[in-house]
């Protein structure tokens, strides 16, 4: 223990933070496919506009859609409240006429 003092251990392998090790990782691995080398930072933000312009899109025509749903809403408010008032007994008179044609005529039970 008091040899380890004065040396310096790092976490994790030295060979995956020495560059050398990174750069012949990715020259092998072109051969092979298997690994691909980093995008440089303005191919991270390319993409990262590229998807900024997609989601501004998608809000957008989110927008319109509800804007349109709005307006369909808000002019069938309009049309119903210019629309001529219900007679008294309209629709609330049927229903007792249905039930004294049922009593009127009651289904046959079967056994």
């Amino acid at each position: 223990m008091a040899q380890k003092v004065g040396e310096h251990k790092s976490r994790g392998s030295s060979r995956a933070r020495s560059p050398m090790a990174l750069v012949t990782r990715g020259v092998e691995a072109e051969g092979r496919g298997a690994l691909a080398l980093r995008r440089t930072t303005s191919e991270y933000r390319a993409a990262a506009e590229e998807q900024a312009a997609r989601v501004r899109e998608e809000i957008e025509a989110a927008l319109v859609v509800a804007r349109d749903t709005r307006e369909a809403i808000e002019r069938r408010i309009a049309s119903e409240l210019h629309a001529p008032p219900v007679p008294p007994g309209g629709v609330r008179e049927q229903a007792p006429r249905r039930k004294a044609l049922r009593r009127a005529h009651p289904r046959k039970v079967r056994h």
